[in-house]
């Protein structure tokens, strides 16, 4: 079976997340590779450590692909994004969106098909993942939504809130079953 990236799966992209992470930062403007890598540090705040080893093979690897290249500037290596790693930005959006249909379609799946010792195993997992509010947070709703257009940011957020007001109402409905 061959994957590509207009597959419904998640498991194969032309380039990595890590490649995905570091394409969305030279958007802005050129930037060094050290200069990168301390930004991700400060972002993933410890979760995640990127190394050298890892970011300036990334890039290199870009650069091979034809999706960032490289300049010099006061004798450093500086890295730009090109107009194909631009371009590139169009499959991602379609990719993500497949993945993230795949993703939960897949979790539907393995949820419905679990034993009742392993929903328990879940639910604790995902009570854990609500007790640290990494579900849809406030800081990444918030991050999101800096510099986005009114006409855009306002229609999205009324229908997340009717989405949330539907889950409620489910939710409601399963409390109530239950007492």
């Amino acid at each position: 079976m061959s994957l590509s990236i207009d597959s419904q799966t998640p498991f194969r992209m032309p380039i990595s997340p890590l490649q995905v992470l570091l394409l969305i930062q030279l958007e802005g403007e050129p930037k060094y590779g050290y200069e990168i890598l301390k930004i991700l540090k400060e972002e993933f705040e410890g979760t995640w450590e990127p190394q050298t080893g890892t970011v300036y093979p990334a890039l290199k690897s870009l650069e091979k692909k034809g999706f960032v290249e490289i300049f010099e500037k006061d004798g450093t290596d500086y890295y730009r994004i090109t107009d194909e790693g631009k371009d590139l930005f169009n499959h991602l959006e379609k990719h993500f969106l497949n993945s993230v249909e795949f993703t939960v379609k897949y979790l539907s799946v393995v949820f419905k098909w679990m034993s009742k010792e392993r929903k328990k195993g879940a639910l604790s997992l995902l009570k854990e993942l609500l007790e640290r509010d990494k579900i849809m947070t406030h800081e990444m709703l918030s991050d999101f939504y800096q510099n986005v257009d009114e006409t855009l940011k306002t229609p999205f957020l009324k229908k997340m809130r009717e989405r949330t007001e539907e889950r409620l109402v489910v939710i409601d409905k399963l409390l109530k079953e239950e007492q």
